[in-house]
C-alpha cells in the first residue's frame, strides 16, 4: 500500500530552497548559515542537485560538499542516505524532534547537516566529500520511496558506481549515519557488494522493521511515529504505508520478510557500529549486526549519550575520523588496535552500580557472562529468581 505525499514546494513543514541541477557555490571559510551555528573553517566547493542515474532510468538528486581543490587532489566520499531531506531541508531535524536539541548545542552543526548525518563543515575540512542524498522519492529525486529492501541496496549500488568513477573522488567510498541512516548500510552490506565501498559505520540501526519496530511484541508499535515520518516525507511520487501494512497484514508474511536484514550474510567489509540504551528502536538491531556479520574487522562502542548528541561530541568525530583515514584513505593510523568493543553499563538512581563509560572488551557477549531467569511476581511486583508459588495479579493504566 502506498501513500502519495506533498511536493516539497508545496511542503507545510518542508525547507524548500529551489531546484537548482549542477549549481556550483564556494562556502567561504568563516561563512555561517544560521546565527549561532558553526562557522565553516575552510572554503568548501557545494554543488548542487547533481543528479545521479540508476540503472532503471530513475534520476536521484543529491547536494555534494568537497574541498575546492579536489579535482586536482581526489578525496574519497562518505554518503549519508535517507529520504530525510538532503541539506537540512527536510521536516525532521534536532530542534523539531527533541526538546532542547537533544543537548546538541546549535554551534556543533552548521545546518548544512542532513538529518542524523555527519556534517559538511566537520567532514570536508578533513579531505572528505560529503554526499547529501535525497533517495529514490525524496524530495526532486524521480520514483517513489522505499522502505530499505532490494530497491533501496540496488540504489545504493548505482551511486556508489557513479561517485567513484568521479574525477574528484579517490576511488574510496563510505556510509555514515544514524537511524534510517545506518538501517541503509546494513540492508546495503547484506545484499550487494561494490569494490569501490571500503567501510561502513551504521550507527544505531534496526535489523527487523516487522519485529523491531512496526508490530514489536506482537502488537501494533509506535503508529503515531511512523505516521511523523510518513508526513515528513516531501516528493512527487508515493512512499510505502507503514500503519496501512501492518493492519492490512499483521503477522509476519512474505512482506515484512523482504524487509527483514539478513546480517548474517554481511561479508568482511569493514564495520564500525554504534550501539546505546536510548533509542528502544535501534537496540536490538545494533547489537545483532555486530554479533552476526561475517566481517573480521568489526568494532562495537556501546555509549550512554542520546544517539544525536553523541554523534556530534568532538572526540567521537575524531574517532570516526581515524576509522575513515585507515580505510578510506589507507592511512596506517593503528586503527586495529582499537578495543573490538566498548561497553557502556548504565547506573540507576538507588542503585550500587556505577555507571560505566566505554569498557574495553575483546568480545561481545561477553565470554565471562552468566544468563539467570527471573519471574515476575505480581503480588510483590518485583523480579525474583525463582517461580512465584502462588498465582496473583496486578492492575496498572496503559498510559
Amino acid at each position: 500500500m502506498a501513500l502519495s505525499h506533498t511536493p516539497p514546494e508545496e511542503h507545510p513543514v518542508f525547507t524548500y530552497h529551489g531546484f537548482h541541477p549542477g549549481k556550483k557555490t564556494v562556502l567561504s571559510q568563516g561563512h555561517v548559515r544560521f546565527p549561532g551555528h558553526r562557522a565553516f573553517t575552510t572554503d568548501v566547493l557545494l554543488e548542487q542537485d547533481m543528479a545521479i542515474p540508476l540503472r532503471d532510468g530513475i534520476k536521484i538528486y543529491t547536494d555534494i560538499f568537497r574541498p575546492v581543490d579536489s579535482d586536482t587532489t581526489p578525496v574519497p566520499a562518505i554518503i549519508p542516505w535517507s529520504p530525510y531531506g538532503k541539506t537540512g531541508t527536510g521536516p525532521q531535524s534536532y530542534d523539531s524532534m527533541a526538546p532542547f536539541r537533544a543537548g546538541l548545542e546549535k554551534s556543533r552543526t552548521s545546518g548544512y547537516e542532513k538529518f542524523e548525518a555527519p556534517d559538511p563543515a566537520e567532514w570536508v575540512p578533513r579531505g572528505y566529500a560529503i554526499i547529501n542524498i535525497d533517495a529514490r522519492g525524496a524530495g526532486n529525486s524521480e520514483g517513489n520511496i522505499h522502505f530499505w529492501g532490494q530497491q533501496e541496496a540496488e540504489d545504493i549500488y548505482d551511486t556508489i558506481d557513479w561517485l567513484s568513477k568521479q574525477p574528484w573522488c579517490n576511488g574510496s567510498v563510505g556510509m555514515a549515519g544514524n537511524s534510517w541512516l545506518s538501517i541503509a548500510q546494513v540492508n546495503f552490506a547484506s545484499r550487494l557488494e561494490h569494490p569501490a565501498l571500503k567501510a561502513l559505520a551504521p550507527w544505531e540501526g534496526l535489523t527487523d522493521l516487522y519485529r523491531d519496530l512496526v508490530l514489536r511484541g506482537g502488537r501494533n508499535h509506535n503508529e503515531a511515529f511512523h505516521k511523523i515520518i510518513l508526513k515528513g516525507f516531501a516528493g512527487h511520487g508515493t512512499a510505502e504505508n507503514m500503519p496501512a501494512m501492518a493492519s492490512k497484514r499483521p503477522f509476519f508474511d512474505d512482506y515484512w520478510e523482504s524487509k527483514r536484514i539478513h546480517t548474517e550474510r554481511i561479508g568482511d567489509i569493514p564495520l564500525y557500529l554504534l550501539a546505546s540504551y536510548s533509542s528502544m528502536l535501534q537496540t536490538h538491531g545494533s547489537f545483532e549486526t555486530f554479533r552476526t556479520a561475517k566481517s573480521t574487522r568489526k568494532w562495537l562502542r556501546v555509549h550512554p549519550y542520546q544517539e544525536w548528541y553523541d554523534l556530534y561530541r568532538p572526540e567521537m568525530v575524531d574517532d570516526l575520523a581515524r576509522y575513515f583515514d585507515r580505510y578510506l584513505k589507507d592511512i596506517h593510523n593503528d586503527w586495529e588496535c582499537t578495543p573490538p568493543v566498548r561497553l557502556s553499563l548504565l547506573g540507576f538512581d538507588g542503585s550500587p552500580a556505577q555507571t560505566i563509560l566505554e569498557r574495553p572488551e575483546r568480545t561481545f557477549p561477553l565470554s565471562r557472562q552468566v544468563l539467570k531467569k527471573f519471574y515476575l511476581d505480581a503480588s510483590t511486583k518485583t523480579l525474583q529468581p525463582d517461580l512465584p508459588s502462588t498465582v496473583s495479579s496486578t492492575v496498572h493504566k496503559a498510559n
